[in-house]
């Protein structure tokens, strides 16, 4: 990786110039418009806009909300990026160019890539390391998260193997007028062309005023992209794990966390009570919604806890990320131990089985669109109340202390049914296919 980032860089410095060059797609379909602030956007890779090489407005939904929040960003302001995967592509070029712009205006722009082994992020790695240099000292900087060499090794910033995060932070947005001075953006998109046609991703951008308890959330992410920044000097740590605490509208959890320590999402799921009364007296259930990429079995624990909840009747609906018949049950991303209790009898003739949907829908000239989301929906009792809550972010279900990840939940009932919406079109858009 070291060479062919030594050759890459001769290559750029032979080629001159003040910016990498714009596609010329690209540069007729430029990103206008506020970004959405306090809510959720999602894509939909089979939405053509019917010119090639160009992305539909539903296709690139997430990268252009990104795009708009750069954009959006004042002088004097600070962006904070995170990203496991950032190739030039039909819009994620345009983000590399958002966030050179935005430095040429008077923002400070931080960017931490992880160092991924193909060299996939070179390219966006040295556009960006002409402009935003790479001295952590300087106002803009761009790194990655293996520090002196990545030629020489290969891990997390704080985790053993890898940075998975996708998560950027403002300081100081202006959206119609109004100044917004603390904005985070998680999603489950990386940045490439795959994430345009080929996946199905959300966003959730929300805003918090300073000092009020709803903050805790920004400034947890503050915090984590300062802590990746920094430990990638030192040892990894795989038990760092900490969350924001609970009470607020928003909550973050970062990643890694040692598997002895327990599982967050087990310990969620714990706290559900199937069946409960609403707020006028009716008796309901609970439903547990997941859309997954990844679900390996070093996390069984939370697979049995929904077989046993669904025995105790909540409704368990999940839909997961297949591969091609050619990769072995045991190889894919959701394994065959996973599988085996997810099909399983719940041991309850009245709740006896979860609904699975494994989801690839075939696309012409490829292999197939499928979810690339990292969703949990809870509608009805969680620990002492029952206001609906979503959980998103870059974690997959796999081994915890492996990845630097973290993930948003949300409360609220206007939120949940955002996600709902989509949930149930992704479902659709699965089953019809399978």
């Amino acid at each position: 990786m070291l060479t062919i980032l030594v050759l890459a860089l001769m290559a750029v410095l032979l080629a001159g110039g003040r910016q990498p060059a714009r596609a010329e797609s690209n540069a007729a379909a430029e990103v206008t418009g506020p970004p959405l602030l306090n809510g959720p956007v999602f894509n939909d890779p089979f939405v053509s806009s019917g010119t090639q090489g160009v992305p539909s407005p539903q296709q690139s939904a997430v990268m252009d909300q990104l795009i708009r929040l750069i954009k959006a960003t004042q002088p004097g302001g600070e962006i904070n990026l995170a990203m496991h995967e950032f190739k030039p592509g039909q819009r994620s070029s345009d983000v590399v160019f958002a966030l050179i712009d935005a430095h040429n205006r008077g923002v400070k722009v931080k960017v931490i890539l992880d160092g991924q082994e193909d060299g996939d992020n070179d390219v966006v790695f040295l556009d960006l390391s002409r402009y935003l240099y790479t001295d952590e000292s300087a106002d803009s900087w761009v790194v990655n998260c293996e520090y002196p060499d990545p030629g020489q090794i290969a891990r997390g910033c704080i985790a053993k193997n890898y940075l998975h995060s996708k998560f950027a932070v403002f300081s100081k947005v202006r959206v119609d007028g109004v100044d917004h001075p603390a904005v985070v953006f998680q999603t489950s998109s990386n940045l490439s062309d795959w994430y345009l046609y080929n996946s199905y991703n959300d966003a959730y951008t929300f805003t918090v005023t300073p000092g009020t308890p709803d903050a805790a959330a920004y400034d947890g992410y503050r915090k984590y992209f300062r802590d990746l920044q920094l430990n990638r000097h030192g040892s990894v740590n795989p038990g760092y794990f900490w969350a924001t605490p609970e009470g607020t509208k928003h909550r973050a959890l970062f990643y890694p966390r040692e598997r002895e320590s327990g599982d967050p999402v087990y310990n969620i799921l714990d706290l559900v009570k199937c069946s409960y009364q609403d707020a006028d007296g009716v008796r309901r259930q609970t439903d547990v919604r997941m859309a997954l990429t990844g679900f390996q079995k070093s996390r069984e624990a939370i697979a049995r806890k929904l077989l046993e909840l669904r025995g105790q009747g909540c409704w368990i609906d999940i839909v997961f990320l297949e591969q091609p018949d050619s990769v072995p049950v045991q190889d894919r991303q959701i394994d065959g131990t996973i599988r085996s209790i997810l099909n399983s009898h719940s041991g309850n003739p009245d709740y006896p089985y979860i609904q699975t949907t494994p989801c690839r829908i075939p696309a012409a000239g490829t292999n197939g669109v499928v979810p690339h989301t990292k969703l949990m929906m809870l509608d009805g009792f969680y620990h002492d109340d029952i206001v609906p809550r979503v959980y998103t972010g870059s974690a997959n279900f796999y081994t915890m202390e492996n990845s630097d990840d973290s993930t948003l939940r949300i409360m609220g009932r206007d939120t949940h049914s955002e996600y709902l919406f989509w949930f149930y079109k992704l479902r659709r858009a699965c089953a019809a296919a399978n």
